[in-house]
């Protein structure tokens, strides 16, 4: 006998959906924040596109939190007074698609009445002089779900709850508000102006300070610096912070290392899925892991549409977890059909997200593992170094000499085969400001107590470098010969000759610097100090001598005072305000 096909009559959404909806959709009250700033950058995009801002920029999302109250003001397109209490009232019923949209069901706007006794929307669509204003009950909803009434459908509810009116408004406004009245759960959360600042700043689509900018602006890889510039970013304000910024800065806060400089890859693309998603991370010292207590900043972030998952996401992506705190960075998915989860925990089930997590985990295992692993490496030899060349300038070790010469030449060999130039990039990078370091702070010592040594590879000092002696106002002596301070003579390790490198993957530019060969007589031209490069430029600006001479010192002596680790961010600093001067 045949199957008989019964028809499904009057489906019933049971009310626990707008439970989940509203109530219980996330299990961190911040990320109401994330959710409405989503939607009001969707709402600006559109705005831009349809001429009513005339640029991203121009938009803006202003947040207020008193007492009890939190206010959320977009300038994006707002709705039309005809179709704002259709779409404020559906459920799951957006056009959004994640795609082309930051949002994706239109849910995220009902997370909000979780946490107050009233969950307000207000409206206004340019060239109409109405705002329409809907109110959701919360307090009426959570009754009903205590009354566990199961013959009430979702859509009930939410005629139950929901109330609507208009009010007069001007013409040429176009705005979304949403009002969160009397927050009465996770206060101590929500209300903290400084917390959700902090939120804000972690995983907003907002702009970069303008020392980041400095360090963006100066990278060679251009390509990715026009991207970098694209990505989506709008303006949010929060009490009295105006124009919050990402946290990234020119050191990293964690650690206290200055940022060398920034380091774009992009993962490559996939024979069927194609482009998946490029990245940055900031490349520095690599001495230890950052403190994530103090430095919300810590890790590679993933992210769309400039806004953050959640901040381990990528933790696994490493063999070890705590690889991802050893780095600054974002990575940027450009893949369309990779979204979060609705929850923004992770990436929605897909082949595509399954690619992009695989290559992501190939570029931390083959490279970034291998950054920070040879940082690691460095440190270790240089830091032997100098303890034995602080033993050997202690008098209470002259019996020792002897032994401890010879484990010198064993730590400075270590640490020349370990800064061997690399067919990576990455790792080049980091050898560079191992090598810089070494000629900075431990050459001389170690010049003192051994002879016959090979060069040292150091890279020629770019624009940032520190300055040149003159600036101090000092003389500037010869280096005279390196002299023995004993008739041990150390074994001399045999020539490490550099690793082959290809000609599209050659390192910075060097020079070598030889150890052993007595200075000329003649001195050479001294260079011009940096200070005299950053104020040039005022001279076209019809500043007198005078006002430049006086500037000259105040910088001088800045350089003379701050720590030897700060001055490469005081001559930016230096930079960026002669150049902001008119």
């Amino acid at each position: 006998m045949a199957n008989k096909m019964q028809n499904i009559d009057n489906p019933v959404i049971g009310i626990d959906l707008l439970k989940m909806l509203m109530l219980q959709l996330y299990s961190n009250p911040r990320c109401i924040y994330r959710e409405y700033i989503q939607n009001a950058l969707d709402s600006i995009n559109e705005a831009v596109k349809t001429g009513i801002l005339a640029q991203e920029k121009d938009g803006r999302v202003s947040i207020s939190i008193t007492k009890n109250d939190i206010c959320i003001e977009d300038n994006g397109t707002g709705i039309r007074s005809d179709k704002a209490v259709k779409i404020l009232t559906d459920i799951a019923n957006s056009v959004k698609n994640g795609v082309d949209t930051a949002g994706q069901f239109g849910v995220g706007r009902l997370s909000g009445g979780g946490y107050c006794e009233v969950l307000e929307f207000e409206t206004t669509y340019m060239g109409e002089e109405v705002s329409t204003i809907v109110s959701l009950d919360t307090e009426a909803l959570r009754e009903l779900v205590d009354k566990k009434k199961a013959d009430v459908s979702a859509e009930e509810a939410m005629r139950t709850i929901c109330t609507s009116n208009t009010v007069p408004a001007k013409k040429e406004e176009h705005k979304f508000i949403v009002r969160l009245k009397n927050v009465i759960n996770s206060r101590e959360i929500l209300l903290d102006v400084e917390e959700i600042k902090n939120y804000i700043t972690e995983y907003a689509p907002i702009d970069y300070s303008v020392l980041f900018n400095t360090l963006i602006n100066n990278c060679p890889q251009t390509e990715f610096v026009k991207k970098h510039k694209k990505i989506d970013k709008i303006r949010v304000s929060l009490n009295d912070y105006s124009d919050i910024e990402k946290g990234y800065g020119i050191k990293v806060l964690g650690t206290d290392d200055p940022i060398e400089k920034i380091r774009y890859f992009e993962l490559p693309k996939h024979p069927k899925f194609g482009s998946l998603g490029w990245g940055w991370y900031a490349v520095t010292e690599f001495s230890v892991q950052i403190n994530e207590e103090k430095d919300s900043c810590a890790g590679i972030r993933l992210r769309k549409h400039n806004i953050s998952l959640d901040k381990n996401i990528l933790n696994t992506c490493f063999k070890e977890s705590r690889g991802n705190k050893y780095f600054y960075g974002e990575i940027f998915i450009t893949n369309d059909n990779i979204v979060p989860d609705s929850g923004r925990q992770g990436l929605a089930a897909g082949e595509e997200a399954d690619a992009l997590i695989a290559e992501i985990k190939k570029y931390f295992s083959e490279t970034l593992r291998q950054v920070y692993y040879r940082a690691n490496k460095m440190k270790s030899a240089l830091n032997k170094a100098g303890e034995i060349v602080g033993k050997l300038n202690n008098p209470e070790f002259a019996s020792a000499v002897g032994p401890l010469t010879k484990r010198l030449q064993e730590h400075i060999d270590d640490f020349r085969k370990v800064t061997a130039p690399d067919n990576k990039e990455e790792i080049n990078d980091v050898i560079a400001i191992y090598v810089d370091k070494y000629n900075s702070e431990l050459k001389s010592e170690v010049e003192k107590h051994l002879v016959s040594q090979e060069p040292i590879v150091e890279k020629e000092p770019d624009i940032l470098d520190m300055v040149a002696e003159p600036m101090m106002s000092e003389p500037v002596e010869p280096t005279p010969p390196a002299i023995p301070r004993n008739t041990v003579t150390p074994d001399v390790a045999p020539e490490i000759k550099p690793t082959s490198v290809p000609p599209s993957k050659q390192p910075p530019v060097t020079r070598i610097i030889p150890t052993n060969i007595t200075p000329k007589q003649k001195t050479p031209p001294q260079p011009k100090s940096k200070i005299d490069e950053i104020l040039f430029s005022l001279e076209e600006k019809n500043y007198n001598p005078e006002q430049v001479d006086l500037l000259k010192k105040i910088f001088s002596t800045m350089l003379v005072v701050c720590p030897s680790s700060q001055k490469k961010s005081v001559i930016q600093l230096m930079t960026i305000a002669v150049n902001n001067l008119k």
